[in-house]
Order: structure tokens, then sequence, then C-alpha cells
């Protein structure tokens, strides 16, 4: 990681902020020299920041580029990203972030995560959040908050962010306290990928600040079984005595990399494949068996294939 750490300059420095403290800062000590596997703080509560316990989560679940406009809100830990391997990514707008944070969770299918200032910076977000929801993309969107001290206060720049992403998001997350920062955060990673969508983790301000003991939990694998025997018995029964059977090609291929794997199916079932809203790399545009793309803008073809189809 430390190799990593030269490929880009970070926008922030640590070396003001060691030689302020005595104290060595945790993310530097454990996370830049990886040496361990699995690290002591997995299974025994360590003293850290909650700001070290947020990004240390943020590194357990792999990530290494964050989307988002600078904001005083979450600066402590903005501070300590880089010696953590973390490159932040300034935008233009907030939009941008989430739009780019959608295309690399796209392109990786890893999460792709989002942050910006409370308020008017989070707002900004709402049409990119509903662009990776429609798209089911793994994205967290990661939303500070006024202070919890002056939350119905008129807190700076106040508003209740919450129910602004509930329609656009598969989970939503506030962190009610900062010993449960790595908890949150860490949920926000798993739901992300079991729900294939954005979610939202929502961080009161203050809540940066302070130390806490904490472990910082292991990321969890997400797996798909290819269904029951049971299940695929029944769909193999369907598919045998359909007249009009119609396959739908789209977002979950692209992402599972199984492209190929449908070309193979339609084939040996010789029927057609009509593609998702968006998704035309789902399968290749030049085979026979492909009908075009449904929805908005789409094929006449593919629209009247799939009005006929008795099994889909």
């Amino acid at each position: 990681m430390a190799a990593g750490l030269k490929s880009f300059k970070p926008l922030f420095s640590l070396q003001n902020h060691i030689r302020l403290s005595n104290r060595v800062t945790f993310s530097t000590s454990q996370t830049l020299q990886n040496q361990d596997d699995n690290p002591e703080w997995r299974t025994k509560p360590t003293l850290m920041t909650s700001s070290e316990a947020f990004t240390e989560t943020l590194v357990a679940n792999g990530t290494k580029n964050i989307f988002g406009i600078v904001g005083s809100a979450f600066m402590d830990s903005l501070d300590i990203f880089p010696a953590a391997g973390i490159r932040f990514v300034s935008v233009q707008h907030e939009q941008n972030a989430v739009h780019m944070a959608d295309g690399y969770a796209r392109v990786t299918n890893k999460p792709g995560v989002c942050i910006a200032q409370n308020g008017p910076g989070i707002t900004n977000f709402v049409t990119g959040v509903a662009a990776a929801f429609w798209a089911h993309s793994p994205v967290v969107v990661i939303t500070p908050e006024t202070g919890s001290l002056g939350q119905g206060l008129g807190g700076f720049q106040e508003m209740n962010q919450l129910p602004t992403f509930s329609e656009i998001t598969k989970y939503q997350a506030h962190v009610c306290s900062p010993k449960r920062m790595a908890e949150f955060t860490n949920r926000c990673f798993h739901y992300a990928m079991m729900e294939r969508g954005p979610v939202q983790l929502n961080i009161p301000r203050d809540h940066f600040y302070g130390d806490v003991t904490a472990k910082i939990p292991a990321p969890m694998a997400i797996e798909r079984s290819a269904g029951g025997p049971e299940a695929i018995a029944q769909a193999a029964s369907l598919l045998a005595s359909a007249k009009n059977p119609v396959i739908i090609s789209g977002g979950g291929v692209v992402m599972a990399d199984g492209v190929d794997q449908v070309v193979k199916l339609a084939e040996s079932l010789q029927v057609p494949v009509c593609s998702t809203y968006l998704h035309n790399d789902s399968f290749p545009s030049d085979h026979p068996l492909w009908m075009g793309s449904l929805g908005y803008m789409g094929s006449k073809a593919a629209m009247n294939t799939i009005s006929k189809a008795d099994v889909v």
C-alpha cells in the first residue's frame, strides 16, 4: 500500500498532525504498514478516534478512492485518508461525485464511495443517487449532517437528510453514537453489495471527533448461489414447455461477467434475447438472437417479442 501512495500527490499531509501530537495515529501505524492480515483490532477493542474507526472500516472494505468535495463536516477523517491509502478525488459539483462513484462501481463491481458537506452539498447528490438506484450500482453515499446537539435548532446548514434519500436507497444508516461508527460503516458496504444499490451513511458532524474503543469488523464476502435443486428443476420444466420463451439480459449479467454464459444459453435454446434499458452491453449487438433493448427509446422488435412471451 505504501508504494501505491506514490502514484498520486495527497491533498493533505499528516506531518504537522504527527508533530503536534505524541500519539502515533492509528491509521498510519496499522494500515499503511499492513503487515498483519489478521490485526489485533479485528477481535480486540482498540483505542482510536471515531474518524480512525470510520477510515479503517473504509480500508477494510477495500476503499481506495472517494469522490466528493471537501467540507468542514468531515475534515478530521479527510486528514488521515492519505495515510490510510485512500485517494480523495475532488470534483466541481457533488452530483459529479455520485456519478463517478456509480461509474466506478459499474466498472470494478466494487462499492463506489462519495462524500460531501452537510446540507446543500448533500442535496446535490440526489440526481446521481437516483441514477445509481435504477442501475443497481453499489454506491456508499456518505452524508455528514449538522451536529447532534444542534439538530432542531437551525444548526449549520441543517436539514433532515434521511427522508431525502429514503426512496432511492437500498439501506440507510444513521450513526447515533461515535461508538457505533465502524459498525454502521461496515453494514453499509454489506447492504450495497447484497441489495445491489446505493446506501446512505448519515453521520452527525460531531461524531467524527473523540476517542472510542472499538473493533474494526471484517468485510462480509457476498456470494450468490445458482438456486436450489427444486427451483432449477422448475425453471427447466417451464423452459421445456414454453412456446415463446424470451431471455432478458441486463445489468446483473454485466456485473457478474456473465454475458458469455447468456450467449451460450440463448444459442442452446435458440431463444431471442432482449436487453434492459441502458444495458445494450449485456448481449452482443451483432448476434442474430438479439432483439434490441426494452423501455425508453427501445427496439420495436424487442417490445413485440416480449409482449408475446409465455416464459421470461
